[in-house]
């Protein structure tokens, strides 16, 4: 598989595109309950927490999100679920307090094209929606455009 032929803004915007027009889909899977596609999954794709991923990076992610849909429907897509605890400790007003929370991922396995593509569907608590959170694949080829020389000669008159 390859990422489409075009400069990154471009890639981008069609990515962001592709991403808005999908809104919320009702998932098979999860018995008809809706995952929503909302600006935190987007902005996973371009970061890592507050770590930006690399360029090239986020252009396997936009080549894949034409997938995303399909795979996310599919009942027959292979589903691994985890469960994730944390606690993080926070100072509110000079006191530490520690914060527990919970998070459930699934991830929508699929080989399309020769690639394993990865869709992690996100719920952060029991009463919470589930949101798209990333998609992933690999054997992806980067496809560099060519830039065209320009001529350094003048016009003739």
């Amino acid at each position: 598989m390859k990422t489409w032929n075009l400069g990154y803004e471009k890639a981008k915007q069609r990515a962001k595109s592709i991403y808005s027009k999908i809104g919320r889909l009702a998932c098979p899977a999860f018995g008809g309950e809706f995952v929503a596609f909302t600006s935190d999954g987007f902005s996973h794709l371009l970061r890592k927490g507050r770590i930006p991923r690399t360029r090239n990076e986020q252009k396997r992610r936009f080549a894949l999100m034409s997938y995303v849909a399909q795979i996310i429907k599919n009942p027959k897509a292979a589903i691994v679920y985890e469960r994730r605890d944390t606690k993080t400790v926070v100072n509110r007003h000079g006191d530490k307090i520690t914060l527990q929370s919970v998070a459930n991922f699934w991830t929508f396995a699929e080989r399309i094209d020769g690639c394993k593509i990865r869709v992690v569907v996100r719920q952060l608590s029991e009463r919470g929606g589930k949101h798209f959170f990333s998609v992933m694949g690999d054997n992806i080829k980067i496809t560099r455009r060519v830039k065209r020389k320009r001529s350094t000669k003048k016009p003739r008159n």
